[in-house]
């Protein structure tokens, strides 16, 4: 009896053919499990190509009509995403918010209570629930088949992954699986996303707590820089009602006097808008920025607290900079803080002088270079190992968490900032920047 006769080939045949099936099921699994990898990878602060990706890898590899992702909020679960197959309509969608209590709620009030994928084999099944309406819709052209997986966090449900299928058929039990380690991958980016704005906002906050002390410092010496300006302009228009009052009226004199008085109060106009700027509680601004112009508004804020403790500043601008892109409010803040430190430093030391310089120049291959040097006591060898700590300082005073916030901001920019020693005394403080984009 050959082998024919007994079958023996046709069933090796049969084996070697699903065997061959089931590797090709496994790596385009594989392979959809990578893009979404990728997906992640490449879109670290983004849900929406993660949730995209993951959604047209489910549906396909499930052989689904539609794919949506839906997110938690008061009033019931709001789309996020939706994946489509050929052909099909955004008709067969319910609404974008899904409300409880709603035919098509009462699936995600199951998913809320269970916690568990809820597998729908026959949504006709369940129209004796539903209002004749949405019987009649379902029953001509909606979903037949259905699957929702919740997304959870610490158990809790904060959305939910569903497929989909117009015609009746049945989610397989490897299926669900696969759908279910897709939405774990969603639901693992949604918390990536969630701490990383959260941690955004806290750096915002310390930020801005920062710049409100540092302005409070500052405080003595921005009253009396502004009641100069304010001074002089009382003089001026005093000197220019003098004039205009002769007879026959001084006017040449009184003009260039009235010009004085504009000027000043654009100075004290210029001081309050910069203490505003540092002092207000805005979200990160990007902006074409000049960083001489940066540095020569802190320079008039710090002007009296530098006068205050003997301290001569200079500045070695260089010309024709590159713009930088940023927040201005933000390098502004690290400017201030800087030369704050500096003054400080110098108001303690007894001997030689008190010297601060400020200096811009073009940074290799494109980019700003600013350097703030003082001649005060310089830093310790340890202490320039740990002067960017969170919480470590040297001062009798403060947090210690004013050049963290420094470092973090200038890094977040694509800089680079750091200290080192001076000889033969003193510290230097210096950060780079790319230029913007041509």
């Amino acid at each position: 009896m050959n082998q024919l006769e007994t079958g023996e080939t046709p069933k090796a045949a049969q084996a070697v053919s699903n065997f061959q099936d089931e590797l090709a099921e496994v790596l385009r699994e594989r392979a959809a499990i990578s893009a979404v990898l990728r997906a992640i990878a490449s879109s670290p602060h983004d849900l929406q190509p993660i949730f995209d990706t993951i959604l047209d890898s489910a549906r396909r590899l499930c052989r689904a009509d539609t794919g949506v992702f839906r997110l938690v909020e008061e009033a019931g679960f709001r789309l996020v995403a939706r994946a489509l197959g050929p052909g099909v309509s955004e008709d067969v969608l319910p609404p974008k918010l899904v409300e409880l209590g709603t035919f098509q709620g009462d699936f995600y009030s199951r998913l809320t209570a269970s916690k568990l994928p809820l597998h729908v084999p026959d949504v006709a099944l369940e129209l004796h629930r539903a209002d004749e309406a949405t019987r009649e819709f379902i029953e001509r052209r909606g979903l037949r088949t259905l699957l929702f997986v919740p997304m959870l966090r610490k158990h809790e449900l904060v959305g939910s992954f569903a497929l989909g299928r117009l015609r009746v058929e049945r989610f397989t039990e490897r299926e669900i699986e696969l759908v279910t380690d897709f939405t774990a991958q969603a639901t693992i980016a949604l918390e990536i996303i969630r701490r990383e704005r959260q941690q955004g906002q806290l750096q915002t906050e310390l930020a801005h707590a920062n710049r409100v002390a540092t302005m409070g410092q500052l405080l003595a010496s921005i009253i009396h820089e502004v009641k100069q300006p304010i001074a002089s302009t009382v003089i001026n228009a005093q000197a220019a009602l003098r004039f205009l009052e002769r007879r026959p009226p001084h006017l040449e004199q009184a003009q260039r006097v009235l010009a004085e008085l504009v000027h000043d109060g654009m100075r004290a106009s210029d001081i309050v808008d910069g203490i505003r700027a540092l002092s207000q509680k805005a979200p990160s601004r990007k902006e074409r920025l000049d960083i001489n112009a940066a540095i020569r508004g802190v320079i008039e804020l710090t002007r009296g607290e530098a006068v205050a403790n003997g301290v001569s500043v200079q500045m070695d601008l260089a010309q024709g900079l590159p713009l930088i892109e940023g927040d201005r409010v933000q390098f502004q803040q690290v400017i201030l803080n800087l030369i704050l430190n500096a003054i400080e430093a110098m108001s303690d030391a007894d001997e030689g002088t008190r010297e601060l310089l400020i200096s811009a120049g073009k940074a290799e291959p494109n980019g700003v270079h600013v350097a703030v040097r003082d001649s005060g006591p310089g830093l310790a060898p340890a202490a320039l190992e740990r002067v960017f700590d969170a919480f470590y300082t040297t001062k009798t005073s403060g947090l210690g968490m004013g050049l963290t916030i420094c470092r973090s901001i200038i890094e977040a920019h694509g800089g680079r900032l750091w200290a080192t020693g001076h000889t033969p005394r003193g510290a230097f403080f210096q950060f780079t920047i790319p230029a913007r984009p041509a």
